[in-house]
């Protein structure tokens, strides 16, 4: 516990600054690509769409700017070579898909998009002439349709392409490698959000939800204890998801940062390298890397046992407390204010509110990543996260074992996939 307290003060004390210069500087571009997009995607929703990844990959970038910013001052987790832009470009690319599956699951992508649709709508209705004209390709509409299962293809064909010769790639192809994964990992949580949403209402008019309904209005209406009992476990329900969840799935994309090794062979990537072949293969491949990388890195909450993380997650907790809290009492210092100062001044308030909690979060999850891999028993190792050779029965965070004539051998997938080397 002491070494814990030490690292906290000592991630605060020696980086708190820079944790609050990244933390606002991506929520400055990510707010500014955002309106753009939406702008643009009131003239032409292609044209938005592209341009709407950016602004995820904008708040991405600053959390991985984040946690390796703190990195030196973690006892064992800290790299034994000094971060370079190979390292921050190796760790941006492996954190795209955990980062967007957690975006997506905590309901900021959702925000992102609908914040995009209200600005290119306004922009498409006050260009029509509000009505006057049909809208055509203008608006900010996202469906499950041609044009975005389109943009995953081309995309994900482009990233697989510019892997190939990833050698021989110049800074600014580098740079479209990066913008293709961001694009298609975009897309593809926007498609499987977009599907879910159809299922989901369509689930609710069937004829088996209103009956579920009509039965929790009866026991609401006749049993008002059994009422209490259903909606007593749905609040528990969240609180575990807060409180469990949130902090697991943080302490994961961390790992995948850090880079975690694991004293467990993998047989995913080995099965796909066997299996598959030609373009089938290449593709596998891509997606297997990223799933290789959360899944190592999910060796974090599982190794560290469950004291540790059940520490984690209660000081996590206190930490939305806290957070909650200071907010609220911000906002009543203000005091009442007219609707004109709350829409000019909230979003800054908030952002300004932000800017003080996110590095104690940052640091709070650091230290809690650091407590794992201090533990022998754990079996982890922190990894560089580029430069080791994994062997036999290691896997490492963003590594994916390929095809050798002698069998299935450790070999550094990264090395396909650096962007900015």
């Amino acid at each position: 516990m002491q070494q814990a307290l030490r690292t906290f003060g000592r991630v605060l004390g020696g980086h708190w600054p820079a944790l609050m210069a990244w933390y606002l500087a991506g929520e400055v571009v990510h707010r500014l690509v955002l309106q753009l997009a939406g702008t643009v995607g009131g003239h032409t929703t292609l044209g938005g769409l592209l341009i709407l990844p950016i602004a995820v990959a904008a708040r991405m970038v600053s959390y991985v700017a984040m946690y390796l910013t703190v990195r030196p001052s973690l006892p064992h987790a800290a790299a034994s070579d000094p971060i370079d832009r190979r390292d921050f470009a190796h760790a941006v690319l492996v954190s795209i898909l955990p980062f967007f599956a957690f975006y997506e699951a905590w309901g900021m992508l959702d925000a992102d998009r609908d914040a995009f649709f209200r600005i290119a709508s306004d922009v498409a209705f006050e260009q029509t002439g509000y009505g006057q004209e049909a809208l055509g390709d203008r608006g900010g509409m996202i469906g499950v349709g041609a044009l975005p299962v389109a943009v995953l293809v081309i995309a994900l064909a482009l990233r697989i392409v510019l892997a190939r010769f990833d050698d021989r790639l110049s800074m600014s192809l580098r740079a479209l490698a990066a913008y293709a994964e961001v694009l298609w990992t975009f897309m593809l949580f926007t498609l499987v959000g977009q599907w879910w949403a159809g299922v989901r209402e369509w689930l609710a008019h069937r004829a088996g939800a209103d009956w579920l309904r009509d039965i929790g209005d009866w026991f609401a209406v006749h049993i008002p204890p059994v009422a209490g009992i259903w909606e007593g476990g749905s609040w528990a329900i969240g609180i575990v998801i807060a409180v469990l969840i949130v902090p697991a799935g943080w302490l994961a994309i961390v790992g995948v940062i850090y880079g975690t090794t694991f004293d467990v062979q993998s047989r995913l990537s080995g099965w796909s390298d066997r299996a598959l072949r030609g373009t089938a293969r290449s593709l596998a491949r891509t997606l297997v890397v990223r799933l290789e990388g959360l899944w190592a890195a999910a060796a974090v909450i599982w190794r560290g046992g469950p004291a540790l993380f059940g520490a984690t997650a209660l000081v996590y907790a206190l930490w939305m407390l806290l957070d909650r809290v200071g907010a609220r009492a911000v906002l009543q210092l203000i005091g009442g204010q007219d609707e004109a100062f709350w829409e000019a001044w909230l979003p800054v308030i908030l952002v300004a509110i932000a800017a003080v909690a996110e590095p104690l979060r940052v640091a709070l999850l650091a230290t809690g990543y650091d407590a794992v891999i201090a533990r022998p028993e754990a079996g982890l190792d922190a990894g560089s996260g580029l430069d080791e050779e994994a062997g036999d029965d290691i896997v490492l965070a963003g590594d994916v074992e390929i095809e050798r004539a002698g069998g299935i051998v450790g070999d550094g997938e990264h090395r396909d996939d650096v962007v900015g080397r």
